[in-house]
């Protein structure tokens, strides 16, 4: 399978999908994709501390790696993203949904920021030794979805080929000695 299209472009061309009126019905949608993909849910991926995070992957019916968008949230994916998944299986990549540890139903304690670093690195390397993945992986997300991609990043992971992080704050958590989480203020000044 060749693959046209950047993961950097197929995940702008998501981005621009919106919250637009939905392409096909929950059912319709739920079809299409199960013609199209393998769907695992709640596959608990392991980290290095032992601590397991809930993921669901959806991927296309191939026996070729394919390159992986990953999304790690806080927040509730579980009533699913199956119209978002459907356009990214369709365009012949693996889509990758994950509960930050100890939320919904990955083990572990949430901690905003706390563990987003590591975590989000053990994930990269579980994926990219995958069968199903040819090693590249680009990540999406919003809010605290986009935050841990600004640290993840700088940890340089040789799987990370792309990121959108859109509407991230001023948290990014720790990164070495350098600490921000929440500090909308420096020095009396709004912080950009």
């Amino acid at each position: 399978m060749k693959y046209k299209n950047s993961i950097l472009a197929l995940i702008i061309f998501i981005i621009e999908l919106g919250s637009g009126s939905p392409i096909f019905g929950q059912d319709d949608i739920l079809q299409k994709l199960d013609s199209i993909a393998i769907i695992e849910r709640k596959v608990m991926m392991p980290m290095r501390d032992g601590v397991r995070l809930a993921t669901d992957i959806i991927r296309p019916k191939t026996d070729e790696p394919v390159p992986v968008i990953f999304v790690r949230t806080p927040y509730d994916f579980n009533s699913g993203r199956f119209k978002t998944a459907y356009e990214i299986v369709k365009n012949g990549y693996a889509f990758v949904l994950q509960n930050e540890r100890g939320k919904y139903f990955s083990e572990g304690e949430w901690d905003i920021l706390g563990m987003p670093v590591t975590d989000g690195y053990d994930a990269l390397t579980w994926m990219a030794d995958q069968l199903w993945s040819n090693g590249k992986v680009g990540l999406m997300g919003c809010s605290s979805s986009a935050e841990w991609q600004m640290a993840l990043a700088s940890l340089d992971h040789p799987a990370l080929a792309a990121m959108i992080p859109m509407g991230y704050g001023a948290g990014v958590g720790r990164i070495g000695n350098w600490y921000e989480q929440g500090n909308w203020y420096h020095d009396g000044a709004v912080q950009m």
